[in-house]
C-alpha cells in the first residue's frame, strides 16, 4: 500500500481524495492536530498545500516527515522559502502559479487547463517525464480548484497514470 500525505484544508483533502479514488493509494490528511501520529509512517509522498508559517510548532516534526518521504511536492505560491534539509533522495516537485514552479498553467480555457511541466522529473519507476505540456479537459460540472488539478496531474504523472478528470 502506497502512503500519500497531504498538508491542506479538509476541503482540497477531500476533493484530491474524491478523484484519485479507487486508486491503491490510501491519503492520509495532515493537520496540526494530527501530525504528531504521522511522524512515524513512512510516506512515499507528502505534499503540502497550506502555508507553513501556520506549522510554526510542528515544523521539526514536518521535516522529519518529508526527510523519509520520496516525493515532496509543495505549492510555492504559499511557500517560497522551503528550508528543510532535504536528502539526496528525495525529488522535490514544486507546482503553483508563479513562473518558477515545476508544474504550472499555461492558460486556462473555459472547462480546459494547458498545464505545463518547466522541468523533467522521474516517476517512480524511475522513467524521465519531460517537459512539456498537457492539455486537461475538465466537466463542466467540475468543482476542482486549480492546485488540486495541479497535485492530482502530479501524482499521476508520478506514478504515470493515464490522466482522465472525473468529478
Amino acid at each position: 500500500m502506497t502512503f500519500i500525505g497531504i498538508v491542506s484544508d479538509s476541503k482540497f483533502f477531500d476533493n484530491v481524495k474524491d478523484s484519485i479514488k479507487n486508486r491503491k493509494f490510501n491519503l492520509i490528511h495532515i493537520t496540526k492536530k494530527s501530525i504528531g501520529n504521522i511522524k512515524n509512517i513512512k510516506l512515499e509522498i507528502i505534499i503540502i498545500n497550506d502555508d507553513l508559517k501556520d506549522y510554526e510548532h510542528e515544523l521539526k516534526t514536518l521535516e522529519i516527515i518529508c526527510s523519509k518521504s520520496k516525493y515532496i511536492i509543495i505549492n510555492t505560491d504559499f511557500n517560497l522559502m522551503f528550508n528543510f534539509s532535504i536528502k539526496n533522495q528525495n525529488i522535490i516537485i514544486t507546482y503553483g502559479l508563479n513562473q518558477k514552479s515545476t508544474v504550472t498553467v499555461s492558460s486556462i480555457i473555459e472547462n480546459s487547463i494547458l498545464i505545463y511541466l518547466q522541468r523533467n522529473i522521474k516517476n517512480i519507476n524511475e522513467k524521465t517525464i519531460e517537459v512539456g505540456e498537457e492539455l486537461i479537459n475538465m466537466d463542466e460540472n467540475s468543482k476542482l480548484k486549480i492546485y488540486e488539478i495541479l497535485v492530482i496531474y502530479i501524482i499521476n504523472i508520478v506514478y504515470d497514470i493515464p490522466i482522465i478528470f472525473k468529478t
